[in-house]
């Protein structure tokens, strides 16, 4: 039987490859100039990082192990945004209703764990590239990035079994349902 992890890993990988599909993304690989895109990307993230983690905060308990306010960085995401001019717009709350319980809610911390191993990964990437952009909500845990991930593979692997298993996968796959929408609501 495969891990929690791959399974999710499996799962999500259509919705995945499409929230790839991007602006930022496709400028990044076209070798066109970033700072616009960069800014379409974070005021973007903003509004559904902001009502994930107010999601988490809310239904996983501190003691499943999670660590989930040590996890949280919209104020990093926030400060990026204000040195870039751009003032942080809240998103609809009503938009994480379908994360209503401690299960889905792991998913969904499932998403924002890929998401920081992700932004580590562009951000080693925009820095060899030389550019003065604000980085620190996409640095995630830096030089731990890798390691704070597989410890969190290591705590979903706990929550293995029925029916627990089933509602991780929804809210792995309803975080990326709404974070696809978030960034295709305004381009093709």
């Amino acid at each position: 039987m495969p891990t929690l992890q791959q399974t999710l890993a499996e799962t999500t990988r259509p919705l995945h490859q499409r929230i790839e599909e991007n602006p930022f993304m496709r400028a990044l690989k076209d070798g066109d100039p970033l700072e616009s895109p960069y800014k379409w990307l974070l005021s973007k993230l903003y509004p559904f990082v902001q009502g994930a983690e107010d999601k988490l905060v809310t239904l996983i308990p501190e003691t499943e192990g999670f660590d989930t306010l040590k996890r949280c960085r919209t104020d990093l995401l926030h400060d990026d945004l204000l040195r870039l001019g751009i003032a942080p717009e809240s998103g609809d709350p009503l938009l994480f209703d379908t994360i209503d319980t401690a299960g889905k809610a792991i998913g969904l911390l499932y998403v924002l764990e890929g998401s920081r191993k992700g932004g580590a990964f562009l951000s080693s990437l925009l820095q060899k590239s030389g550019t003065q952009l604000p980085m620190r909500y996409l640095i995630g845990y830096g030089e731990t990035t890798e390691s704070e991930w597989e410890r969190f593979c290591g705590l979903l692997e706990r929550y293995s079994e029925e029916p627990m298993r089933n509602e991780i996968i929804s809210g792995a796959i309803g975080g990326f349902e709404i974070l696809k929408r978030t960034f295709h609501d305004t381009h093709g």
